[in-house]
């Protein structure tokens, strides 16, 4: 089974890279980082109700092989308590697929959170908003992980989340036998 990191930290030794590294030390997958690519937001133009962007970029050439994964990863920080957004940017690209009705194969999806800061952090509202992204992908989420502390906790010393983090790994090594 192939998987596929979709990165939203702008940051490259950053908590959520902790984790991006240690799934990479158990599962062969490959890893996009929408802050380093070069890409254009989705400006709602409708010309993908044709099936193609009009835009032909990094995101483009991602898409055209979407279906060659099984699995889809998300990892980012929360900022304000959402997905980063460049991440989201990265996402409203799926219009393509809502608009032109084209149908993907289905999916699983994963998701990882990472969050400090000095306010609360609650990571519901994020949950959701990814799911949503990834309803455009045919990406169904089967499990999380959350490091909500990293302020006063660094992700490697999350105990909680790296629990999180192997039985989400055991989960897609079994998906994939």
């Amino acid at each position: 089974m192939k998987t596929l990191i979709i990165n939203g930290s702008p940051h490259k030794d950053g908590d959520t890279s902790f984790f991006i590294n240690e799934i990479l030390k158990n599962i062969d997958a490959k890893v996009i980082s929408p802050y380093f690519m070069n890409f254009s937001d989705c400006v709602d133009c409708l010309y993908c109700v044709c099936g193609k962007c009009k835009f032909k970029d990094e995101v483009s050439k991602v898409f055209e092989e979407i279906d060659k994964y099984d699995n889809i990863i998300v990892a980012t920080p929360l900022y304000f308590n959402q997905p980063t957004g460049k991440l989201m940017s990265f996402f409203s690209r799926t219009q393509v697929f809502f608009n032109s009705k084209k149908e993907l194969k289905r999916k699983n999806g994963f998701v990882v959170v990472v969050g400090g800061g000095d306010m609360v952090v609650n990571s519901s509202d994020a949950e959701k908003t990814i799911r949503i992204m990834l309803l455009g992908l045919n990406v169904k989420v089967l499990s999380y992980v959350r490091s909500l502390n990293t302020s006063k906790v660094k992700a490697f010393q999350d105990k909680k989340a790296k629990d999180e983090l192997y039985e989400m790994i055991d989960l897609i090594k079994k998906e994939k036998n």
